[in-house]
């Protein structure tokens, strides 16, 4: 009701504005929605009158006064008893009754689809989500990804966009070549057939960390020459060999396919079984692989010299020359600004005599040695996604540490002519230990599968100990469920673009403000439906019945709609968990407070009204992907 009736206000005020006399278009963002029975500024208000009279000359008061007015003749919508003025601002007062009697009758004919929206012209979004490197397990960083990404897409599907879902794999580059001579040097068959995720960490930590120590002793430099050439042949000959399996695999060669192909497939596999523990699926499994393999790399290398915003650097490299105007707003499609000549460039390398002093940044799509980098794939992603989907919006959610590159990528994607799609980069802090940055290169990490055996120990634990009348066999099914609720809430409602230094106790505590605090006050809510003969028909209750304490249940699952538009303009769930928490505690007051089945009035009326509220705490947790519980 709160959504509809917000979307009148506007409409009604932007009418007001116009027979008011003044020249000026009212946005949604006009309407603000304020707390619950606040006699001073009501459920909504605006503050239009300060920007119009600050234009026009003339004092807010008197422009607030004669907006309302206009507003009033008008006619306001269906909910709203008055408007008001109070110290320059609107202020529209709801008719407690009414929002009542619409809300509900809105949550009860909706069901499962409140809050939904349905859309004549959907965008189509195509996304990155969780995009894990192979031959590695899934850490906690891949954690925090796939979560907030689920919950985000399950939220812009909600709000009638077409989403698809594409878990971009790190499966292509230099690193797999290294992995492929390692594993040929002193891989061993049987330990990857036992535990081939752990067997290439290895590898891999093996690897990089010999390197690391060569290195080392290289720099250290108080060695005889005979000492320092053996260490440079050393290390050469371990990088060199990398870097020829890497060519072997970007040719097509039998022997590095195949080991490849089963790295890659070993990686799927164990990653599978852990998504389908947290309940989250993908549409495509593409890869960068993909992208070099089916020739969309060439594609785009192609099309950057043909078109002259790609040139080459003295050492046979390509890069698409970046300023710094064509940063701003690059993701935008109507704001986008750039200038794909490259006259600047060649002035800017002529005067600096080097790309890396030329006041350009260049964003590379080929290397020296001819192979490609993410930049190369990332640009064919974007060809691929226009071409085969005919994509709106390709939406990438990665780490913070990539801010830069991201800019950079959408500047490039300009120039190359993708003028029409919406880009966004959904970035989230990063998250490190306290014992430092999480690196799975020393081996410093945290798995998750250690983040989901914690949490349901810690929920087995906490469920044999509280629960009343659980059978034993059915304590593992309700310690699963809360142990993924106190890890997906814990991870959406987090401040999204903060660092987190990650606590595993801390994690996985069911104490406080956490998604079992949620899935209870659910879970109560089903208590009292269950032991009641059954709901009333909303027809049949009398919504003047209520109190305070009722209304202000019943104006909170009315804003469930407007949060699902907030998470959507902000491409974050965040506000959705945030909102689930703040139900849970205004229906726990209502419950603490209030009488429903043995109530000497309004117990039909209070049925009603904790049905809804199961209902909207059902829609709101599974978007987050928490399943609710008959008991706890």
């Amino acid at each position: 009701m709160l959504s509809s009736t917000r979307r009148g206000l506007v409409d009604g005020l932007r009418v007001a504005v116009g027979e008011a006399g003044y020249d000026r278009d009212v946005a949604p963002s006009d309407i603000e929605l304020e707390a619950f029975d606040d006699e001073e500024k009501g459920e909504f208000s605006s503050a239009i009158s300060f920007a119009i009279a600050a234009d026009a000359g003339e004092n807010p008061m008197e422009v607030a006064h004669t907006i309302a007015d206009a507003h009033r003749d008008h006619g306001l919508p269906k909910g709203v008893a008055r408007v008001t003025v109070e110290n320059g601002h609107i202020n529209y007062h709801l008719d407690a009754t009414a929002m009542a009697r619409l809300t509900l009758g809105e949550i009860d004919a909706e069901g499962a689809t409140y809050g939904a929206r349905e859309r004549a012209d959907p965008d189509r979004i195509v996304a990155d989500v969780s995009s894990p490197n192979i031959a590695k397990p899934l850490h906690v960083g891949h954690l925090r990804n796939t979560i907030l990404s689920d919950a985000l897409m399950n939220v812009l599907e909600e709000r009638g966009h077409d989403v698809t879902r594409d878990n971009h794999l790190g499966d292509w580059g230099t690193q797999f070549g290294n992995l492929l001579h390692e594993y040929v040097e002193f891989g061993d068959e049987a330990a990857f057939e036992d535990d081939p995720i752990a067997h290439l960490l290895e590898l891999y930590q093996q690897f990089e960390q010999r390197d690391g120590m060569l290195e080392d002793v290289a720099d250290f430099g108080a060695l005889t020459e005979e000492f320092e050439d053996a260490i440079a042949a050393e290390r050469a000959y371990h990088t060199d060999d990398g870097k020829a399996w890497f060519a072997r695999l970007e040719e097509g060669d039998a022997e590095a396919v195949d080991l490849w192909e089963g790295f890659r497939e070993a990686s799927i596999e164990r990653f599978e079984a852990i998504y389908a523990e947290l309940g989250v699926d993908f549409d495509l499994w593409l890869g960068e692989s993909f992208y070099a393999r089916e020739g969309w790399n060439d594609v785009v290398i192609e099309k950057a010299l043909e078109n002259d915003v790609a040139m080459r650097g003295p050492d046979d490299s390509v890069f698409i020359p970046i300023y710094d105007d064509d940063y701003d707003d690059a993701g935008d499609p109507d704001r986008a600004d750039v200038d794909p000549s490259l006259d600047r460039a060649r002035e800017m390398l002529a005067a600096a005599g080097s790309v890396e002093e030329a006041d350009f940044d260049a964003f590379y799509i080929v290397k020296s040695d001819g192979s490609t980098v993410y930049g190369t794939r990332d640009l064919a992603t974007i060809e691929y996604r226009i071409r085969e989907f005919d994509a709106d919006q390709s939406v990438y959610v990665v780490a913070s540490e990539q801010n830069r590159y991201f800019q950079q990528l959408f500047v490039a994607a300009r120039k190359m002519g993708y003028v029409d799609i919406h880009l966004e980069h959904i970035d989230y802090g990063m998250i490190s230990l306290p014992e430092g940055s999480m690196s799975t290169r020393g081996g410093q990490i945290v798995t998750v599968r250690e983040v989901l055996d914690a949490a349901q120990e810690r929920a087995r634990d906490i469920v044999r100990e509280k629960g009343r009348n659980v059978a034993e066999d059915e304590i593992d099914a309700i310690a699963r469920k809360i142990a993924l609720a106190t890890v997906k809430y814990g991870m959406v409602g987090a401040n999204r673009g903060k660092d987190i230094t990650f606590d595993i106790d801390e994690a996985v505590s069911l104490e406080g403000d956490t998604g079992p605090y949620v899935q209870y006050a659910t879970t109560r809510a089903y208590s009292i439906l269950d032991a009641a003969e059954g709901v009333p028909a909303v027809d049949d209750v009398d919504p003047t019945a209520f109190n305070d304490t009722d209304y202000d249940l019943i104006y909170h699952l009315g804003r469930y709609p407007l949060v699902l538009d907030r998470c959507e303009e902000r491409y974050d769930a965040a506000p959705l968990a945030h909102y689930l928490l703040e139900l849970a505690h205004v229906f726990n007051s209502f419950y603490h407070k209030n009488r429903v089945l043995d109530a000497e009035t309004a117990a039909e009326e209070r049925l009603v009204l904790t049905d809804a509220t199961a209902q909207v705490f059902e829609n709101g947790l599974g978007l987050l992907g928490i399943e609710t519980l008959a008991e706890m």
